[in-house]
């Protein structure tokens, strides 16, 4: 038996043995990516030139139940969560031009405890923390009009994780987004950032996750000349096309997925020193509305050193 049958054999006993002991009901849907809520208010504005680092970031998604594809829940009780930290985060925006637009780019390397790979309750995950699949964003474009903040990228996820802490798949994502202010001070503003990421099959499977479209924003008053804000954080993903290939197991039925989630978001600048400014951001969601999905809530708190590049 050649390494590639035996891998492909292991992981849909596992699978197997997953739904097995979840609900028959279940529609089974294996998860990408994007992870709910990790961006909030002001996500369709470019930050200023300069070189943003990131570190600690701190994610935490529990999740207490599932629902199934009408929206029941079938699943309580759960204790699953999935905790990450970027390690750390590098953002850069520079003073470079394409198309009008101010050039940026992003690497965030992450450090975790499990990726979930598959809606259901029981099945393997890690059971200790490693680095997990690498995110870049190579292009990042930011435009800047005078009641609105427009921003275009691409990212694209590396399946550089192993035990558990990575989905074994290359993903590639396209991103818009835009900021409007509502008042000539710019204090009140609402966002809107959307993701579009396109699966590439599973490592040694023929197995493609569906394509997904996470919505994420929010509305907030900010103060302190912009540089702190309160408000609300919002999100919602939804699977667009169904997962494919043959080594999808014929037992599970197909369903596309949904969630959406809301919260609040506070930003502090904790310190400024000439071009060097300190910022803390916290953002916690409560999930709603999922199908074929799990359900709970996210924190979020991040603490970012900014070197400003000021004209």
């Amino acid at each position: 038996m050649t390494i590639h049958v035996q891998r492909s054999l292991l992981r849909l006993l596992a699978l197997l043995g997953a739904i097995s002991i979840a609900p028959s009901e279940l529609q089974a849907q294996f998860l990408g990516l994007n992870l709910r809520g990790d961006v909030g208010v002001k996500s369709g504005s470019q930050p200023g030139p300069g070189i943003y680092l990131i570190a600690p970031l701190y994610y935490r998604s529990d999740y207490t139940g599932i629902r199934n594809e009408n929206g029941d829940e079938i699943v309580s009780g759960l204790n699953v969560d999935v905790k990450l930290f970027a390690l750390p985060a590098v953002a850069m925006t520079t003073k470079a031009k394409i198309a009008g637009a101010t050039y940026g780019f992003q690497i965030v390397p992450i450090y975790l405890n499990q990726r979930l790979d598959l809606v259901g309750s029981g099945f393997p995950r890690a059971t200790g923390y490693g680095f997990g699949d690498l995110y870049i964003q190579p292009i990042n474009l930011g435009w800047r009009t005078r009641r609105a903040d427009f921003l275009a990228g691409y990212g694209l996820y590396a399946p550089t994780g192993a035990g558990g802490r990575s989905l074994d798949m290359w993903a590639h994502e396209l991103i818009a987004g835009t900021t409007v202010y509502l008042d000539n001070a710019k204090n009140w503003h609402v966002a809107v950032t959307s993701f579009y990421d396109f699966h590439q099959k599973k490592s040694d499977q023929d197995l493609r996750v569906g394509q997904i479209l996470t919505v994420e924003g929010g509305a907030a008053r900010s103060f302190i000349k912009g540089a702190a804000h309160a408000g609300l954080a919002y999100v919602a993903q939804w699977k667009v096309t169904d997962d494919s290939g043959s080594d999808f197991p014929a037992v599970l039925p197909k369903s596309k997925n949904r969630a959406y989630g809301l919260g609040p978001e506070v930003a502090m600048p904790v310190f400024a020193k000439g071009t060097l400014v300190g910022l803390v951001n916290v953002r916690y969601i409560w999930e709603f509305g999922a199908k074929t999905n799990f359900e709970g809530n996210t924190l979020l708190v991040s603490f970012t050193l900014a070197k400003l590049n000021v004209p």
